[in-house]
């Protein structure tokens, strides 16, 4: 059953199409990887998910729910978010509270519930602190629980924003370049973090131009060119189309 449908979006800038007419399905619980040149409009059909962008025309569908003009805020709420090529952590708070962030809580945030220190608020403080400790420790970030998220490494910034995914419990999982200048031993825990993800039933859209990682990971790979969908299918079919070749492949 489609989770995610994509149906003839297009998007320009003066006059250059970035998104043209582009039409695809994302299943629920696969994992889709979305291969292609730069310039390709990937980071882009992402912006457009998320509504970040205004498209010039077609529809998106999130769980048979048209999302094309709901706003960003909203979109997240239905249990879809997406990560950046860069980390994007809020840079003056600590791990700990960036973390505590991507939590959905339960008990509504309100001056009187947080200054009245409202019992329920409290406990589901106490469960999402539990459950930051317990995700750095296995990512080997244990000590950085109270260390400010500026203070991090690159590669620990990335990992805070896989983890920031897992905390925010969301269904449809935007993933752009998530291996990108990551030592070998911290594409393993990504690599681990996606699996786990993936065996908790999320569904992920993948971006990444490692190839070797993406016949690894994908159940299924899109390739995109100048805005548009090539190919469509399993790695090893799509990777001996010739025009993927031409296109990207064979550069």
């Amino acid at each position: 059953m489609s989770l995610l449908q994509i149906k003839n979006i297009s998007k320009s800038f003066d006059g250059l199409k970035a998104l043209h007419n582009l039409s695809f399905n994302v299943n629920d619980g696969e994992i889709v990887g979305v291969i292609g040149p730069n310039g390709a409009g990937k980071s882009t059909l992402f912006n457009a998910i998320m509504n970040h962008i205004n498209k010039d025309s077609g529809d998106i569908y999130f769980d048979g729910i048209n999302i094309t003009k709901k706003p960003t805020h909203p979109i997240a709420g239905m249990g879809i978010v997406r990560t950046f090529q860069d980390s994007q952590p809020l840079p003056q708070i600590s791990v700990q509270e960036n973390l505590d962030l991507a939590f959905k809580y339960q008990t509504d945030i309100s001056l009187v519930s947080v200054f009245g220190r409202h019992k329920f608020l409290q406990e589901e403080q106490q469960v999402h602190f539990t459950k930051i400790k317990e995700l750095l420790h296995e990512v080997g970030l244990g000590s950085k629980l109270n260390v400010q998220a500026q203070d991090l490494s690159y590669g620990q910034g990335k990992l805070l924003e896989m983890l920031k995914v897992i905390a925010s419990d969301a269904r449809l999982i935007l993933l752009d370049e998530p291996f990108s200048g990551l030592f070998p031993e911290m594409i393993k825990l990504v690599t681990k973090l996606i699996y786990d993800l993936s065996a908790s039933g999320k569904t992920i859209l993948l971006v990444e131009h490692n190839m070797q990682l993406i016949e690894e990971i994908c159940d299924r790979v899109i390739v995109m060119d100048a805005g548009q969908k090539i190919a469509d299918g399993d790695f090893k079919t799509v990777t001996k189309q010739q025009n993927v070749i031409d296109s990207y492949l064979g550069k």
